[in-house]
């Protein structure tokens, strides 16, 4: 029987199966967490065992909620045996990280994959499908203050992903929305997600990098702000942080006027990373970046423009970058 494992970080992939680390695969047979960790301030470091006996470290995104499947002592801190995807390789990894014991939820206090799998029905109550597909488990607070557990839902030989929304009803969690995910051979679909307070109400805001593609020569990666209010998105924000769309050209190079109008046009090449700075009670999105302009026919740029721009919060939605 294969054995599956409930991973805690999950970004789509190409039709790849996710593999676990060699040094950290778990014991024949289900695998049961013994609790939940809520990554609910700031994010964590995972040391993971490669291949070749050396020892790896990345960071595991707030907001997450993983499953954890033993502990130990040693040198006086408590470690957890953790799963989680790298979400930059599409790689299953098992590693450990120090906690609080303090922190470690009891098992019962999340619904088990199996027990989600029957709430989503449809393909998901096949054996393969089932077999295949993981979920990862996101903890976020509702503009009401009520939590709800988004789920990232994988099953990467078949090319499936959605991000579905189960909201607290009567002592556990029920699915109320979903949100399908492209997975193509060349687009990885979600590379990122982030569960952050941003407005500063108390609610939570999601936020997620996803990759796309438009034409052969036009794609990029988009970082998206959503919100859960009563069960459903609400989309917030996007701005790309990559973008290149050489599958047309303007007849003549022009750079419009204020430069982020820039971003995406004919024969242009987009790069820029956002940040968050504080702005009244949250945080506002600041866009940094720069713009190149080419011609058809040329492999160098022929002009460059720099952006830099913030977009507050206007009560209802962050103001747009363009």
């Amino acid at each position: 029987m294969k054995t599956h494992i409930v991973i805690a970080l999950v970004a789509a992939c190409t039709a790849v199966p996710c593999c676990l680390a060699a040094k950290e695969k778990p014991p024949a047979g289900p695998v049961a967490p013994i609790g939940w960790l809520e990554l609910r301030t700031g994010s964590r470091k995972l040391s993971v065992s490669k291949e070749d006996l050396q020892k790896a470290s990345r960071d595991l995104a707030q907001g997450l909620v993983i499953p954890v499947y033993k502990t130990k002592e040693k040198h006086g801190q408590t470690l957890a045996r953790v799963g989680a995807l790298n979400l930059e390789t599409g790689n299953a990894e098992l590693g450990w990280m120090e906690i609080n014991p303090s922190e470690l939820k009891p098992a019962e206090s999340y619904p088990p994959d199996d027990e989600l799998f029957r709430k989503l029905g449809g393909p998901y109550l096949d054996d393969f499908t089932a077999n295949h597909t993981d979920i990862a488990r996101y903890l976020v607070r509702q503009a009401d203050g009520s939590p709800a557990l988004l789920c990232y839902v994988l099953t990467a030989p078949l090319s499936m992903a959605k991000v579905v929304i189960f909201s607290p009803q009567q002592g556990t969690y029920a699915p109320t929305t979903t949100l399908n995910i492209t997975i193509g051979e060349m687009d990885a679909g979600f590379t990122s997600i982030e569960v952050r307070d941003l407005i500063g109400d108390g609610g939570d805001c999601v936020i997620t990098k996803e990759q796309f593609r438009e034409q052969a020569q036009s794609f990029g990666k988009m970082l998206r702000i959503r919100r859960i209010a009563e069960g459903k998105f609400q989309d917030l924000w996007q701005a790309p942080i990559k973008y290149q769309n050489l599958s047309e050209y303007n007849p003549q190079m022009q750079i419009l006027r204020p430069p982020e109008q820039n971003i995406g046009a004919p024969g242009t090449k987009t790069s820029g990373e956002v940040t968050f700075r504080p702005h009244g009670k949250g945080l506002e999105p600041v866009w940094k970046g720069k713009i190149e302009f080419y011609v058809a026919g040329r492999e160098n740029a022929l002009d460059s423009v720099s952006v830099e721009k913030a977009c507050p919060w206007n009560g209802h939605a962050f103001a747009p970058l363009r």
